[in-house]
């Protein structure tokens, strides 16, 4: 590689929203559709990633998975990253909850690795006061972005939307807190349940008419 990978972050301060497997989802896709050398970097302490990479390669010993995934404590992160990171056109770390947002805790640190981060929102009431929260850290990062003349792209979108006005309602409310939004979003599906890594959600006519606008959002947005 000759030029630097670009780094994501598809999190929020919460757990439970889905950022694992949204990662795994784009990853696989930018892999299959656009040919990207793609690594996720699992940071977060279940592995979500990590375990079922390594689970279905027992299942398919014979295939190369569409990505690579490494699990790395947060604090291992930039040592990785100065040696193997120009091996890759997409890196994705994979952040865990945040029980603490001070600037210097090291999951926090994670953020400033990032050229852009995409934060899951789920419709409650609990989920859009945390994501609320956490866009003060957003905000810090990207000031200090701006400080260092970085670039650096911030966009939320509803996850396991439903029918329920509570996803319009956190809609509404991450746009007025300042964040913005896709105008894509993903639906509470079956099919959105069950990553992999060999295997992008394009790949099926069913992953593609659900997927594939929200995907072609994403590569839009982060200009991958």
């Amino acid at each position: 590689m000759t030029s630097q990978p670009k780094i994501l972050s598809i999190c929020n301060s919460k757990g439970g929203v889905g950022k694992s497997v949204v990662t795994m989802m784009v990853a696989t896709a930018l892999a299959e559709q656009k040919g990207k050398k793609v690594l996720i970097i699992d940071c977060d302490s279940q592995a979500t990633a990590y375990e079922t990479a390594e689970k279905e390669k027992q299942h398919y010993p014979d295939h190369e998975p569409l990505v690579d995934v490494e699990a790395l404590s947060p604090r291992r992160v930039n040592t990785f990253l100065k040696r193997f990171g120009d091996d890759y056109d997409v890196i994705f770390i994979d952040i865990p909850r945040m029980t603490e947002k001070k600037a210097d805790n090291p999951t926090v640190m994670l953020l400033y690795n990032c050229d852009g981060i995409l934060v899951p929102v789920i419709g409650s009431d609990v989920d859009v006061l945390a994501t609320q929260e956490f866009l003060a850290v957003i905000e810090e990062c990207r000031e200090f972005k701006a400080e260092m003349k970085e670039d650096f792209t911030a966009y939320g979108f509803i996850n396991r939307r439903n029918q329920r006005k509570s996803n319009d309602d956190a809609e509404t409310t991450i746009k007025k807190a300042g964040l913005k939004m896709f105008t894509n979003s993903l639906a509470d599906l079956k099919i959105f349940t069950s990553p992999s890594v060999f295997q992008s959600p394009l790949q099926t006519a069913e992953g593609l008419r659900r997927f594939e606008l929200f995907f072609k959002e994403f590569c839009r947005k982060y200009k991958v």
